[in-house]
């Protein structure tokens, strides 16, 4: 009669069920409410877009609601995106705007790399940003799911 072959069984049974349960307290759900006015006092000058996917699942994860644009006291372009995370759980992404000319030329600027940005589920967030100098005339924002863990958290000494 063999004794410690069913509780071999038993123990590796709930090692197995301890680290599903583990990893299963690892994904945060983290579901996002929202109030805002049903009349706003703004007016938004909301402008076309066309949208170019090459990667289904970010485009899926953050979706592109509106394209805004204005101008700066001092006549500088100034856009904004908004976008939400239509999943149930936190989503990373970088995203950068680039910025031309009235020819088209790419102007750039010291500020052109990607930015790292996390929306948690079913978060709304515009993603704004302003053109270097008064010759742009145009713009286009790159999103890409981030390759990174976590954001860094810069702390004060």
């Amino acid at each position: 009669m063999k004794i410690g072959t069913p509780l071999r069984w038993v123990t590796a049974g709930l090692l197995t069920l301890a680290a599903t349960l583990g990893t299963g307290c690892n994904t945060t759900h983290h579901q996002v409410n929202t109030v805002e006015p049903a009349n706003p006092a703004y007016v938004r000058r909301n402008i076309e877009d066309k949208r170019i996917i090459r990667d289904s699942s970010t485009a899926r994860s953050v979706h592109v609601l509106n394209v805004i644009d204005g101008s700066t006291p001092d006549g500088l372009m100034r856009v904004g995106v908004e976008v939400q995370n239509t999943r149930s759980k936190s989503f990373r992404f970088n995203y950068r705007f680039d910025w031309f000319d009235g020819q088209g030329f790419p102007v750039n600027t010291p500020t052109s790399t990607m930015v790292s940005q996390q929306l948690e589920g079913g978060q709304i967030l515009v993603l704004t940003s302003v053109a270097p100098n008064p010759s742009v005339k145009d713009f286009r924002l790159s999103i890409q799911e981030s390759t990174r863990e976590h954001i860094p958290v810069l702390r004060k000494n």
